[in-house]
């Protein structure tokens, strides 16, 4: 569970997750998207395939991100509910877009009847941090296949988390197989 980097290498924030609407998107397959309409809502944790046509509509077949990990470990098929491509968004980075610091609610704001920009914020001010998604700054760039297994805590002087990749936190959830955590800067994380 040591540590990897140097705990004085605090990176710049890595980019929000922007929608693209997935009629303009190429190779949907195993991407990241948020299904949804205006004046309903939105899903996030899903993965798409490439989009199909049924009864001449354009559909794309979206699963959980649960299916998506049990499917990419052969433990399983995974089965796809076809939703209208106008109602899917692919998760896109968007570089030079950083972190702001969480704000005021007024500040927080977004019109309901589009998918929210998804922005980085860093580990050390998100409460509650077990089970969120992360980036994670490792071997020089970021990794956004990262879930929290601990809360923060000190170590050598350090601020840490525990992390495990999201495959192994998926097969822990499905299997109970228990998967190899390892520690990081809290500075070298920003939930997503």
């Amino acid at each position: 569970m040591g540590l990897s980097g140097n705990a004085f290498d605090v990176p710049e924030p890595p980019p929000a997750l922007v929608p693209v609407p997935a009629t303009r998107a190429f190779d949907l397959h195993s991407s990241r998207v948020i299904a949804g309409a205006a004046g309903c809502g939105w899903q996030f944790d899903l993965r798409a395939d490439d989009p199909v046509t049924r009864d001449g509509m354009l559909v794309v077949p979206l699963i959980s991100e649960a299916d998506y990990y049990r499917a990419v470990d052969g433990d399983g098929d995974a089965y796809a509910s076809l939703v209208p491509a106008a109602d899917v968004y692919v998760q896109k980075p968007e570089p030079g877009t950083g972190a702001p610091r969480p704000g005021y609610l007024i500040e927080r704001l977004t019109d309901p009847d589009s998918p929210p920009i998804r922005r980085p914020y860093p580990a050390s001010d998100v409460p509650g941090l077990i089970g969120q998604r992360v980036w994670y700054w490792t071997d020089g760039g970021f990794r956004d296949d990262f879930r929290c297994v601990s809360e923060a805590f000190e170590l050598d002087g350090d601020f840490c988390v525990r992390v495990v990749e999201e495959r192994a936190w998926y097969r822990w959830q499905r299997s109970g197989t228990i998967p190899k955590a390892q520690d990081a800067f809290i500075q070298h994380l920003w939930t997503q």
